[in-house]
């Protein structure tokens, strides 16, 4: 996803993804029912992400690109899970600013990601592979629809307009995270290796979905609030995401980068020591 810092020149794309209106996609199979979405169930679909995202980084383009949107996807999820752990602490009351600040983030990452695989990646996959992001589009839909109670309650909280309970943030998540968890998990098949090898992709064809990519990034993302949380929410990886600096164990970012929101980044699954 974001190949935020590393711009080329942006080829041609295919002919504009047209998604199919009305929407086609049966959500029965994943829309909420009376029953939570558990956390056994949720523990099932991370791991299925984590393996996806286990290996080190692939040469191979038909590797590298499932391989990318599973390390992002694994680094939304953990950075979710960071969010969720202190609904019932008091960091959303005594520290409201940058808890909520940091929450508010992970729904612009949500939103941020999915814009760029509308804008950029879906037309060029959808050359070869025009139900599967049909498919991924509809599940777009669904899910910023399901995300957006939460979006609006963090809002109304930061605002004053409303009062922090962490039973009503457990129930709004409980609206959307089955759905953004099917989608996570499912994208990711939608990608696999022989699957674009055999749909007839050439590695040009994919080139121009990561370039692409790396040119929108440049106009539409901050690295001061969205590279520096793919940092601290990567496992402790020196390997993703694509920076133009070389992470190391002891230097995973220039200081600014942290150093505008660090209030924010204390609640990172991985943050910067000092």
């Amino acid at each position: 996803m974001y190949r935020c810092l590393r711009i080329t020149s942006l080829p041609r794309l295919r002919p504009q993804f047209k998604p199919t209106t009305p929407l086609t996609y049966d959500f029965q199979r994943f829309r909420l029912s009376t029953m939570a979405y558990t956390q056994e169930k949720f523990n099932q679909d991370l791991a299925k992400i984590a393996e996806l995202a286990s290996p080190a980084k692939p040469t191979d383009i038909y590797y590298k690109i499932q391989w990318e949107m599973a390390r992002t996807h694994k680094c939304l999820i953990d950075y979710w899970v960071q969010v969720q752990k202190e609904f019932d602490t008091s960091a959303p009351v005594d520290d409201a600013e940058n808890y909520l600040g940091y929450a508010k983030q992970w729904v612009r990452m949500i939103e941020v990601h999915h814009q760029l695989e509308e804008e950029v990646q879906f037309p060029c996959w959808d050359a070869h592979l025009n139900s599967e992001m049909v498919k991924n589009h509809d599940e777009h839909v669904e899910l910023m629809g399901t995300l957006s109670g939460f979006k609006n309650y963090l809002e109304a909280v930061s605002s004053g307009a409303e009062a922090w309970s962490g039973s009503k943030a457990k129930e709004l998540s409980q609206a959307f995270l089955p759905t953004l968890m099917h989608h996570f998990v499912e994208e990711l098949y939608t990608l696999d290796p022989d699957l674009l090898k055999n749909s007839g992709f050439t590695v040009d064809e994919l080139k121009v979905g990561t370039q692409g990519v790396s040119e929108r990034s440049k106009t539409l993302l901050n690295p001061f609030t969205d590279v520096v949380p793919c940092i601290t929410h990567n496992g402790g990886a020196l390997d993703w995401p694509p920076v133009p600096w070389e992470m190391t164990a002891e230097f995973k970012m220039p200081p600014q980068l942290y150093e505008t929101h660090k209030g924010w980044w204390k609640y990172s699954a991985y943050p910067l020591s000092g």
